[in-house]
């Protein structure tokens, strides 16, 4: 598998080299095997988080919360697959990203005392959407552009109704 630009040369026109030389995670993974622990955890999180989605329309407001939050977790940590788990963690508290990586543990802490505490399902549902935007945010750092992309497409689309 080749990426669209020659990560082994870390003069690229992106600016970074590759990642997954720099840390051999805790695993020590070829990098066959971390695309498939990656490609694993990320579908493993979208089953759970489609299920989750599923469990909330059942009035199953525990089950709904630790499917779809644990099936978020699962995904973001599959990226420690391919980045290593001790840089990802560094990464995600960069001044660029902890604010959003703060409020994203924040919403997921949230959503689980809603769900077994308080048990409002409305509420679980709204603390599930914005959990799910804030990592969208945390993502889109990693990604030249991310946020501004998304800026652009939530403004045009604010500015359309």
């Amino acid at each position: 598998m080749s990426l669209p630009f020659n990560v082994q040369n870390s003069n690229n026109k992106f600016g970074f080299g590759d990642p997954m030389s720099e840390d051999p995670g805790l695993f020590n993974l070829s990098r066959t095997e971390r695309y498939t622990a990656f490609g694993g955890c990320f579908i493993v999180g979208l089953v759970l988080s489609i299920i989750g989605s599923v469990l909330i329309f059942s009035g199953h407001m525990a089950a709904f919360a630790v499917c779809y939050s644990l099936g978020n977790v699962i995904s973001l940590l599959g990226m420690g697959f391919l980045i290593g788990f001790k840089r990802q963690l560094k990464m995600a508290t960069h001044p660029v990203r902890l604010t959003a990586f703060l409020i994203y543990i924040g919403l997921l802490i949230a959503t689980f005392v809603t769900a077994f505490t308080l048990e409002i399902g409305v509420l679980c549902l709204i603390l599930a959407i914005c959990q799910f935007c804030a990592l969208a945010w945390y993502s889109a750092s990693y990604v030249p552009f991310g946020r501004k992309i998304i800026s652009s497409v939530c403004g045009a689309w604010a500015r359309s109704i």
